[in-house]
């Protein structure tokens, strides 16, 4: 009786434990070329000078073509003044960092606030394009000031946020030269 229980058990064993060849190799071909890092903590600079610090939960750099970096489980990156201080603070849920374009594109709820002009866009998706040194989108976003706040389809500005320009805006909005001050 003994015998037949070991014998049972062990073809239950041999049955139950099946891979599927193809799936394995599939799973290791979608994971071929892929590193993964978690808790990341990026800082970036130029001529010596720290420009902002990226942190991220989560990390995937694909080395296949076209090589990226992909935080698909949302970023944040503060920019900084020569001086230290902090200048914005861009957040999103997605992004993708290309490496032979360095262009960044970033996806679903982005926000970047600028701390020197006192301005908020949120957004869907933004792009930064390395070539022209701007972020750009063709989507609905919402610029948002401390008097005003413009709604568009479209949407340019560049780096520091100092020039930006709706392509079809909507809204109302006073000029600065209009702006009283009061004391």
């Amino acid at each position: 009786m003994k015998r037949i229980i070991i014998y049972l058990a062990a073809a239950i064993v041999f049955i139950s434990c099946e891979n599927d060849i193809n799936a394995v190799r599939e799973f290791d071909i979608n994971k071929l070329g892929v590193e993964q890092a978690y808790d990341i903590e990026t800082i970036m600079s130029q001529t010596g000078h720290v420009k902002g610090v990226l942190t991220a939960p989560y990390m995937e750099r694909h080395l296949n073509n076209p090589p990226h970096t992909d935080f698909p489980k949302g970023l944040q990156v503060v920019f900084y003044t020569d001086s230290l201080t902090k200048e914005s603070i861009l957040t999103s849920n997605f992004g993708t960092y290309q490496e032979n374009s360095t262009d960044i594109y970033l996806r679903d709820s982005v926000v970047f606030i600028s701390l020197k002009t006192a301005q908020r866009l949120d957004c869907k998706d933004l792009k930064w394009d390395s070539k022209t040194n701007q972020f750009t989108t063709d989507r609905f976003c919402r610029l948002s000031t401390p008097n005003d706040t413009l709604y568009g389809q479209g949407f340019r500005a560049n780096q520091d946020f100092s020039r930006s320009e709706f392509i079809n805006a909507y809204g109302t909005f006073a000029p600065q030269d209009s702006i009283l001050s009061i004391q």
